[in-house]
């Protein structure tokens, strides 16, 4: 599979790391670069924070995906964080290509890579550095949101790098529909994500970051159809938990 020509991705200085806003920002000036910054500043203790968040559920939501990827073709794990997605995928016997805009997420996806089995790319999902028609699949988990203001270009992508009938999988976080769960869960994000935030990061965290990311998120009949107008076919959704969790699916024609 040929590459093509590396992304020429601007990194910040030190100067801007530091003055990048981090919390409860308009959709409108969500930057590239500001997810990076978010992200390199939270790597170190992305994993912990995952864990207390879900109460380990994350490994759970990240394994019913790794099952609706077709047998026998390469996987592009974009957004793919600290790896546990692409790893998963690894494990399940497909050939893993394991995309992130963030160095310092990627660093710890190669320390957990301990065979040296999947190709770790730094990249951005809305300018993917592959050639045409070179995956069977393309996943993520939890990152959607983050690119809501890139959107239409990351699922223009998706769907250039796919094969004809391949696959497009994204989990991300969504809003229950249960009044009683709706309440609970508006209480976590309100309380207990900014307790753990604070308490794993401290004051590395992202204020609202999270919590603002996923209020503004679509539902899922919008995120159908921002899958089916970007040329996608057979889109579809799964609640996991209620809807606290979507799995987005669709193919390629």
């Amino acid at each position: 599979m040929a590459l093509k020509r590396p992304l020429e991705l601007r990194t910040l200085s030190k100067a801007n790391r530091s003055s990048a806003p981090l919390g409860g920002f308009p959709q409108t000036v969500r930057s590239i670069d500001t997810i990076r910054t978010v992200f390199d500043r939270i790597a170190p203790d992305y994993d912990r924070f995952n864990s207390w968040a879900s109460l380990g559920l994350h490994h759970q939501w990240r394994r019913a995906l790794v099952r609706r990827i077709p047998q026998g073709v390469r996987v592009l794990d974009e957004a793919t964080g600290t790896g546990d997605l692409a790893l998963l995928a690894s494990a399940a016997g497909h050939e893993v290509f394991g995309l992130d805009i963030s160095e310092a997420m990627l660093t710890r996806a190669r320390q957990k890579d301990e065979e040296r089995r999947i190709r770790w790319v730094l990249g951005s999902a809305d300018r993917l550095p592959f050639s045409d028609r070179s995956f069977g699949c393309v996943t993520s988990a939890f990152a959607l949101r983050n690119l809501r203001t890139q959107l239409d270009a990351v699922l223009r992508e998706n769907g250039r790098v796919l094969k004809p009938g391949g696959k497009v999988l994204h989990l991300d976080f969504g809003r229950p529909k249960s009044p009683w769960s709706r309440w609970g869960h508006r209480l976590h994000l309100r309380f207990g994500i900014p307790m753990i935030g604070w308490w794993i990061c401290q004051d590395r965290w992202p204020k609202e970051y999270l919590e603002t990311t996923i209020r503004e998120f679509y539902d899922p009949t919008e995120m159908v159809d921002q899958l089916s107008r970007a040329g996608f076919v057979d889109v579809r959704y799964t609640p996991i938990m209620g809807g606290i969790v979507q799995l987005y699916e669709g193919m390629k024609r």
